[in-house]
């Protein structure tokens, strides 16, 4: 055989009886290792063993002429092997460039099993990432023979796996095998035959949920409690910017790891622009229901739609009740004098001022004028007015008494027109003072009107918000066909486990033979 190999066998010439003949050359993979998936490049790295069969007609030989041998071992390059290459190859050698030995038999098989290591493009569609499914031929196919000289057909329907070693990111579902006869631009007049192996990938998506998934949904639903801040809190629009920065930094991060020329937005960059566009409008919500809380009725008024829809009508639908008893806080509209201001209503019907009157009265007084004419609770003090002594010559011993014994003076003395001076500007002070507490408790309540329209528009926001971020989550992630995949969708790679076998036992077992 040695012999017939080395002097007789012609390595460059196919082995067929007739030139018109096409040789069928039967071929098969055998993973051993997803090396690397590199998204960004879209290159797949993988460590294969290519098994190719054959026949040989030149090495045909009788085991009972050569002691019962039935199988030889002789290295490929003593003789013709077919010139397959990987047409979708990005780096390295195109052929299988370690030349092993080959297994031999009687009837002119060779079968050649090298390993080889393998770059190929893989189309990366990064639309379902992280939960995607991605799909990386390798077409292989003779360079130089056409389909009326290699005839190339597959060894089994799957590649096989037996020395498959797990990869950490990726499965294989499925590795179908298809066979295409394909005329080049290059060559009209010839059909070449090819054999593209698919691998069926399907991503480990825990890192991914762990790292990314998972904190950009907590993110998302911190938008929501942006609405429970309340509004005279100064943190708000910190709160939601705070949010739009960091899922720019996620958006960064899936930016450098997705391909740049990329057709689709992976789901986790569609929910972080969803994100994003959420807090955006947050921000100007939050901006207008600040604008609203801080109204008053010097600067404001309020419609009556809006006092209708957001005090009336929207809050118990919102689930907001007011205290039972939060009228008694504000002064009665239909109140035109207080009871307990004897002395103004006296006043008015005597001299029949105004309040414009009395406020030139109050600034035309340098006691009143200068913060020292009032007493600790701010009213008007009459010590300061310099009547101290003349009431208490009358006996006097609170100002109460001396203004309820003022008033029953000046129902005397009004016909006599003995009302004494100092008496008459001190009433026009406490006039002033009272339409001003006065006009204080209905600017306060205009105030607290602005501010409870502030919490219902908050309240409002805050359910649209909690409905919107669950709703667009949930179906944003969900989207994806992968975590709706059946157990029938892919058809299951069949693949055994190599038997572990005992040295001894085995060589033993060679022995009896």
């Amino acid at each position: 055989m040695a012999f017939l190999v080395t002097e007789q066998y012609q390595s460059n010439v196919r082995p067929v009886i007739n030139d018109s003949d096409a040789l069928t050359v039967y071929m098969g993979l055998s993973i051993s290792q997803i090396i690397d998936v590199d998204e960004r490049n879209q290159v797949m790295t993988t460590s294969l063993w290519v098994r190719q069969r054959w026949e040989d007609y030149r090495l045909v030989w009788d085991p009972a002429d050569y002691g019962n041998i039935t199988m030889v071992h002789i290295p490929i390059f003593l003789l013709w092997k077919p010139d397959i290459v990987l047409y979708n190859n990005v780096g390295g050698s195109y052929a299988i460039t370690m030349l092993t030995m080959t297994q031999v038999y009687p009837n002119g098989t060779v079968d050649w099993f090298p390993p080889a290591v393998y770059r190929s493009s893989c189309p990366i569609n990064i639309h379902d990432f992280p939960f995607d499914e991605q799909r990386c031929p390798l077409k292989f196919g003779s360079w130089t023979h056409d389909y009326s000289k290699i005839d190339l057909q597959p060894i089994s329907e799957f590649v096989g796996l037996e020395r498959f070693w797990e990869n950490q990111e990726w499965d294989i579902a499925e590795t179908p095998i298809e066979r295409h006869k394909l005329q080049y631009p290059c060559c009209d007049t010839e059909t070449y035959v090819d054999l593209t192996f698919t691998f069926v990938l399907h991503r480990k998506s825990l890192f991914y949920v762990v790292t990314f998934v998972l904190p950009c949904c907590m993110i998302a639903f911190l938008t929501i409690f942006v609405f429970y801040v309340p509004s005279n809190c100064g943190e708000k629009v910190t709160l939601c910017i705070s949010i739009l920065l960091a899922l720019i930094v996620f958006l960064l991060l899936i930016a450098e790891m997705i391909p740049t020329t990329a057709g689709s937005i992976p789901l986790i960059g569609i929910y972080l622009l969803f994100s994003m566009a959420m807090v955006s409008v947050s921000i100007t919500v939050t901006v207008i229901i600040i604008n609203l809380f801080h109204r008053s009725a010097l600067t404001h008024t309020m419609p009556c739609w809006v006092k209708l829809v957001f005090i009336d009508w929207l809050p118990p639908y919102l689930h907001m009740k007011r205290p039972e008893n939060y009228k008694s806080y504000y002064p009665q509209a239909d109140q035109q004098e207080v009871d307990h201001s004897n002395n103004v209503h006296l006043t008015r019907m005597m001299y029949g001022r105004n309040s414009d009157t009395d406020r030139q009265c109050f600034n035309r007084h340098p006691y009143l004028r200068g913060g020292c004419g009032t007493g600790s609770d701010g009213l008007p003090n009459l010590h300061n007015l310099g009547m101290d002594n003349e009431w208490q010559t009358h006996g006097h011993e609170t100002e109460e008494e001396m203004l309820m014994d003022a008033n029953i003076d000046l129902k005397g003395l009004r016909d006599n027109g003995k009302t004494p001076a100092r008496l008459k500007e001190g009433l026009e002070y406490l006039n002033y003072i009272v339409e001003r507490t006065k006009d204080a408790d209905k600017d306060h309540k205009v105030q607290a009107e602005w501010h409870y329209v502030a919490m219902v528009i908050d309240r409002i926001f805050l359910w649209i918000y909690i409905v919107i971020v669950l709703t667009g989550s949930m179906g944003i992630f969900l989207y994806s066909p992968l975590l709706w995949e059946t157990s029938d969708v892919h058809i299951p790679v069949p693949w055994e486990k190599p038997i572990e076998v005992n040295r001894t036992e085995y060589l033993n077992s060679l022995g009896k033979m």
